[in-house]
């Protein structure tokens, strides 16, 4: 089974931000992140949280965990997130690594694409947003089958503290792209850290730190050698060109963002057939690593862009229906158990 975190006691996701715990009302869940001393100290840092939590408030998109307050107390500095049901993906890949369990490719095609439509989703809107500060750690997949990142707002505060490509990757497992002078968090980082999780995904395991970034060529290597996507006979090899695009191992080819990242991932794991048994696979690996299965996962191939004055007007929605309790609601107990 997954790790468990018990609401109340302290744990980490080992990602440098700080200390965690989960706070529940008896109906809903919130993660409370105290930041390390080192960013905690400095106001640059503080404000640049507020900043980003405030540009993220107004956006009525469900691919991040939104910011519920921040508190400053003394010294110390929480930031306090919802946290629905779900797994992390940080977790699934050292549950795998540590049972040498095999998952299907079909599932990891699944899930691959399930991350980068949510990335691409967060691209689509206007203002040129960027996370900043994507990992597995930060990736969740929900009790709904969709995949929501989390901690947006730390891009911004990282962004301040001028840290140098090797050390980003060293205290916070982020990736990031070659470059010539100080780190920025931008679209086109965030498809590099986006490309990082998608190798992690395909080699099953998280990627250790003396893998990146002078190891990440013969990870792509080892990770695509025999991959197939179901019905994509050439998948192993369209998929390598993918991750060495996203992860700039070429610099002068790459994508400028996940939008377009998506569009070429798209071509590898198309099929409709594919996509069918990605999500059965992707149920069974969860019934397996969480003991309950998932409902149907969501597939988003074209996130929806914001409504402009210059579409033609559309028929109202329909009334939303109300959400039928899902199987992996269990997950959460799981994860999560009640005292």
């Amino acid at each position: 089974m997954v790790k468990r975190a018990v609401p109340g006691e302290p744990y980490s996701l080992d990602d440098g931000l700080g200390t965690r715990r989960i706070e529940s009302d008896g109906r809903t869940f919130t993660e409370v992140l105290e930041l390390a001393a080192a960013f905690a100290s400095q106001p640059v840092v503080e404000q640049a949280i507020r900043g980003r939590a405030s540009r993220y408030a107004d956006l009525d998109i469900r691919l991040f965990a939104p910011v519920k307050r921040i508190e400053r107390a003394g010294q110390t500095l929480r930031v306090a997130s919802e946290m629905p049901a779900g797994v992390r993906l940080s977790h699934l890949l050292a549950h795998l690594e540590s049972t040498g369990e095999v998952v299907a490719e079909s599932a990891m095609f699944e899930l691959s694409s399930l991350v980068v439509n949510a990335v691409a989703a967060l691209h689509s809107w206007p203002g040129g947003l960027a996370h900043g500060a994507i990992n597995p750690a930060h990736v969740l997949l929900t009790h709904d089958g969709r995949i929501m990142l989390t901690d947006c707002v730390f891009g911004a505060a990282l962004e301040v503290l001028h840290r140098n490509r090797e050390q980003l990757w060293k205290e916070f497992g982020l990736a990031m792209p070659p470059a010539a002078s100080l780190a920025r968090f931008d679209q086109q980082t965030d498809v590099t850290q986006m490309g990082a999780v998608i190798l992690a995904i395909f080699l099953q395991r998280p990627l250790h730190a003396g893998e990146y970034p002078r190891g990440v060529t013969d990870l792509v290597l080892t990770a695509t050698e025999s991959s197939s996507a179901p019905g994509v006979p050439s998948a192993s090899s369209a998929l390598r060109m993918w991750l060495q695009e996203a992860l700039q191992t070429h610099p002068r080819v790459s994508f400028r963002s996940a939008v377009e990242a998506q569009r070429a991932y798209a071509d590898i794991n198309t099929t409709p057939g594919g996509r069918r048994a990605g999500m059965t696979a992707l149920q069974v690996l969860l019934r397996t690593t969480c003991g309950e299965p998932l409902d149907q996962p969501r597939v988003v191939m074209n996130p929806s862009m914001p409504r402009v004055a210059a579409q033609a007007p559309s028929q109202p929605a329909p009334p939303a229906q109300q959400e039928r309790p899902s199987a992996f609601d269990s997950i959460l107990r799981s994860v999560f158990p009640k005292h």
